[in-house]
């Protein structure tokens, strides 16, 4: 973190403990901490931007009853960890904030743990995020490394290099958690290729797939951290790479495949940061199930879970693009959903020589 960006943090604190302190012991009246709401109820899509963001609807957490007490106490104290963080100029993942901050609270006959769990902490993090406007990774916060990369680019983290084409058909890099960190030095390829799962990206590696089409790899590891998404982004924006982005036929897949290209409703106040709304979802879609003749001993049934998620994603008004009601009904109609591994039925190499080459021929990008 910079110094300036150092101070700004440190001067917004400041200045919220200050109002506290002011409301309290000079005005005689219960302090209040106003936080834009986070969540579906106030999550709008935005056409100008092409991404979801968040309203103007605003939650007031103040200790005017028992019940709010604990967490307008969580989030002064996870501000003031942050600011020792930054102090003693440390870095810390969310679950070290966590331990960082537990404690028992109440006496020897009613002791209880200050967070009923991570959970808590992490929701303290992001109250941390919304009070002052700057990101977790700003002040030196970040989350375990998942996020996976392969292919021409060359990423500088402080005085190291890191040819993620070394190795390529052998091994991938964790993508640095603190994007603040790193620097693209060099981008040779022709596409980014973000797909949902590293057993994906590993199959697709080995095959020679970078090096035949030029490709950078990406994945998430599952529901995609920020780190990975800011990546994407950058190589979209920045380096001016077209992005194309493959994940298992499901709600659940759908989903996390939007992600990158829309958003999400839980970091809807951060989309400017991590959404790519030039990124193009290709596959796999519920209609590849059968367009490819997927064995059926190969697709899956879907699980209540999955219908419901499915019908709510319908509701979403940013869902309503003919192609993802289409996609949905079909899935709704089918009950069947199917994972991008299942083209291994067809040979191992399908995936890589067959299914994704025509893809990607279908947008002009091989």
């Amino acid at each position: 973190m910079s110094i300036a960006k150092k101070q700004e943090f440190v001067t917004i604190i400041k200045r919220i403990m200050r109002k506290i302190s002011d409301d309290v012991i000079k005005q005689n009246q219960m302090p209040i901490l106003d936080l834009p709401k986070i969540g579906y109820d106030n999550t709008v899509w935005s056409d100008e931007k092409r991404m979801l963001t968040t309203g103007d609807k605003k939650v007031e957490v103040s200790p005017d009853s028992v019940k709010k007490i604990p967490t307008f106490a969580q989030y002064l104290v996870m501000a003031n960890a942050v600011k020792k963080l930054l102090d003693e100029d440390m870095e810390s993942t969310i679950r070290g904030m966590y331990y960082a901050t537990l404690s028992n609270v109440g006496d020897d006959k009613n002791k209880q743990k200050f967070w009923t769990g991570q959970e808590d902490s992490d929701n303290a993090i992001k109250a941390v995020e919304l009070l002052t406007g700057i990101p977790r990774e700003e002040f030196s916060v970040t989350s375990k490394p998942k996020g996976m990369i392969s292919g021409p680019i060359k990423l500088r983290v402080g005085g190291d290099i890191i040819d993620c084409n070394l190795g390529s058909r052998a091994t991938s890099q964790l993508i640095p958690t603190n994007m603040g960190d790193v620097q693209i030095d060099d981008v040779k390829a022709d596409f980014v290729m973000v797909v949902e799962k590293d057993t994906v990206l590993n199959n697709i590696r080995k095959s020679g797939f970078i090096q035949k089409y030029n490709a950078i790899l990406l994945t998430g590891s599952g529901e995609p951290d920020r780190a990975t998404r800011m990546m994407v982004k950058i190589l979209n924006e920045q380096w001016k790479k077209p992005v194309v982005v493959f994940a298992d036929a499901d709600p659940w897949g759908l989903g996390i495949a939007l992600r990158y290209k829309i958003g999400s409703e839980s970091l809807s106040y951060d989309s400017e940061r991590l959404v790519t709304p030039n990124a193009q979802v290709l596959g796999m879609m519920f209609s590849d199930i059968y367009q490819y003749n997927i064995p059926e001993v190969a697709r899956l049934t879907a699980s209540d879970e999955d219908i419901n998620r499915a019908n709510d994603m319908k509701k979403k008004p940013w869902m309503q693009n003919k192609q993802w009601q289409k996609e949905l009904n079909l899935f709704l109609n089918k009950k069947e959903k199917c994972e991008l591994d299942a083209f291994f039925k067809h040979g191992f190499k399908y995936l890589s020589e067959t299914y994704l080459p025509q893809k990607l021929r279908m947008v002009g990008l091989i």
